[in-house]
């Protein structure tokens, strides 16, 4: 079995599930609702804001879901009969993260969707830079759902506890889920917000996926 099948069944399972369904609509929800109102923000672009909250909301029930599923298969064997056949082990871990990360990035892409709609509708988006806005918001969201679902397979792999796996995840997820966002709203004007989402998603996320993966392969199933 190779890293497609592998992918296209663990995506299968992940967007019929009743969490990711929630997650779907529950996410496109939040962007039309703050969209609706005039919120007072100190300048801060209300994309931003909209992005930290679908980051940390997204990353952390998709770190759960990881580690929790991943856990809880371990602790029945599951994989045992994966690695009957001739399959790497890395495969199953990336094929999780890679359907997991979908099902969130298509969740994430129609809340943002939706609040350009608004703005649309309601005759605010006449500058660019709410566009540029809402782009950045987009980086930062998939670079912090990418660190998280990271951050939920190293600990699924890590824990033996469904339920210390799951408080691991709240926690720790939610606190990953937005290293990528707040150095930009701390320091503004010193760092360059869509350079630091690219940096920061594209190394940290690897990192803890290597150690992951480092565990599995070391591990006893």
């Amino acid at each position: 079995m190779n890293l497609r099948l592998l992918y296209l069944d663990e995506l299968k399972g992940y967007y019929k599930s009743k969490v990711m369904i929630i997650l779907w609509m529950g996410l496109p929800f939040l962007s039309v609702f703050f969209s609706s109102f005039n919120f007072e923000t100190d300048g801060v672009p209300l994309s931003y804001l909209v992005g930290i909250l679908i980051a940390s909301i997204g990353g952390t029930l998709s770190s759960v879901m990881l580690s929790t599923s991943i856990t809880s298969e371990l602790n029945r064997h599951v994989y045992d009969l994966f690695l009957i056949r001739p399959i790497k082990r890395y495969f199953i871990l990336i094929a999780k993260f890679l359907a997991v990360y979908t099902c969130i990035v298509i969740a994430t892409c129609i809340s943002l969707s939706l609040g350009l709609f608004i703005d649309y509708i309601k005759g605010t988006l006449t500058n660019i830079s709410i566009v540029l806005h809402t782009f950045e918001s987009l980086i930062f969201t998939l670079a912090a759902i990418a660190i998280a679902c990271s951050a939920g397979i190293l600990i699924g792999i890590s824990v033996t506890n469904v339920a210390a796996s799951a408080i691991l995840s709240v926690y720790l997820g939610s606190q990953l889920s937005i290293i990528s966002v707040l150095p930009s709203l701390i320091l503004p004007n010193i760092i360059n917000p869509l350079v630091l989402g690219i940096v920061v998603g594209s190394s940290v996320s690897p990192t803890l996926l290597t150690i992951a993966i480092h565990l599995f392969n070391k591990k006893q199933l």
